[in-house]
């Protein structure tokens, strides 16, 4: 038995090695903190989906097919505007995903097809959520013509101004570091609906309700509520202290397969977290959070719980002046890339995904008739 699929290969793979001996993680054999250093998120994506860096012709050809793909079809920018108001971001831009298939011709099931499709997807995905985040506040949309890069249009179309060129370049690193992360729950789900040969729409709308969860996606929303709880670094311990006193979890604490160090990608986005932070001249966020780091941290190493990305991620999305419901779907925006590149690789060589179970119940049950049946007694005890 294996609870959780702990420790079980399902695939091979050529996207993402999360090298724990070395707190290290390579996309496609690249290190990700170099990625995050000198890549942007376009070329990042391209690696991902085709398996190498592009040349200055490739990655001017893809970066003009995402920008001919974000505008949205005419039925979802419809569903998007007029989607109540009180939904959850996530909840619209999953829906948004699910009706682009519609009026699509679906027969072909290539893995070039589902590229195809894939780089449609990820590309329309930040208007999505942009006109939805707009519609609610009661403004009209914004489809900025010239935006430079996937992460200063969704910036400028979700606020209506121009991003400064370090926020641009603070939201292309998040991109960057959130595109891929192995056969997380939302990869597994993506590959695994992928594998009945439904289409990628399917798979990518799966793998949005997967991330929605708070023990995977859903957790980053909660570190930006504990920030908000806690207000000032004068609080740290004593909200630590009363959340385990309680039994409950520390948001931005923890995480599956980071148990004998931090989460590697925590490096890059503490540092960005500190650039944002001293551009604004605002170190509140920044400070809670490195209390939280250090105060949590000596409660809670000594188990094998460390700080993860959340944690920081959360103080970058403060300052980059998102609302706490945006921090989810910002991340789906970016895993994006990684779903589409887990699915094509798995469509090449593709077999149904269909595990077993060990049953445990009851066995050779006579059928009483209906009439007969008498109401169970409770037991005492």
């Amino acid at each position: 038995m294996y609870p959780g699929l702990e420790g079980v290969e399902v695939k091979e793979s050529e996207i993402c090695f999360i090298d724990l001996e070395n707190s290290k993680i390579w996309y496609r054999g690249y290190d990700l903190e170099e990625l995050a250093q000198y890549s942007t998120y376009e070329e990042t994506v391209y690696l991902l989906l085709y398996g190498r860096l592009p040349t200055v012709g490739e990655l001017g050809e893809f970066s003009k097919k995402l920008a001919a793909h974000r505008r949205l079809p005419s039925h979802v920018y419809d569903l998007v505007t007029n989607a109540p108001k009180s939904g959850e971001p996530i909840d619209v831009l999953r829906t948004a995903v699910s009706a682009m298939a519609l009026g699509e011709d679906l027969s072909d099931k290539s893995p070039e097809a589902e590229l195809s499709r894939g780089v449609k997807i990820l590309a329309s995905m930040p208007l999505a959520v942009a006109v939805f985040h707009r519609a609610r506040d009661g403004q009209s949309a914004i489809t900025p013509e010239g935006a430079e890069s996937h992460a200063e249009y969704y910036l400028w179309a979700l606020r209506g101004e121009r991003p400064t060129a370090r926020e641009t370049r603070a939201m292309d690193v998040m991109f960057i570091i959130y595109a891929e992360h192995s056969m997380n729950n939302s990869a597994f789900t993506a590959v695994t609906v992928s594998s009945t040969l439904a289409d990628m729409y399917a798979a990518i709308t799966a793998a949005i309700a997967s991330l929605k969860g708070p023990l995977h996606g859903g957790a980053n929303v909660d570190a930006a509520r504990m920030l908000e709880e806690i207000n000032r670094i004068g609080n740290v311990e004593k909200w630590v202290d009363s959340q385990l006193a309680a039994g409950r979890r520390i948001p931005g604490f923890g995480h599956r397969i980071y148990k004998r160090g931090p989460d590697p990608r925590l490096r890059v986005l503490k540092s960005l977290a500190g650039d944002l932070a001293a551009e604004r001249g605002d170190y509140k966020w920044l400070e809670i959070a490195q209390r939280l780091e250090e105060y949590v941290g000596s409660k809670l190493s000594q188990k094998g719980i460390y700080p993860n990305t959340d944690l920081y991620a959360a103080v970058i999305f403060k300052y980059l002046q998102l609302p706490v419901d945006m921090n989810l779907p910002t991340f789906a925006i970016a895993r994006a890339a990684g779903w589409v590149a887990h699915v094509v690789e798995y469509r090449r060589a593709n077999r149904l995904i269909r595990p077993t179970e060990r049953y445990r119940g009851p066995a050779r049950l006579r059928y009483v008739p209906l009439s007969q049946r008498e109401t169970p007694t409770a037991s005492v005890g």
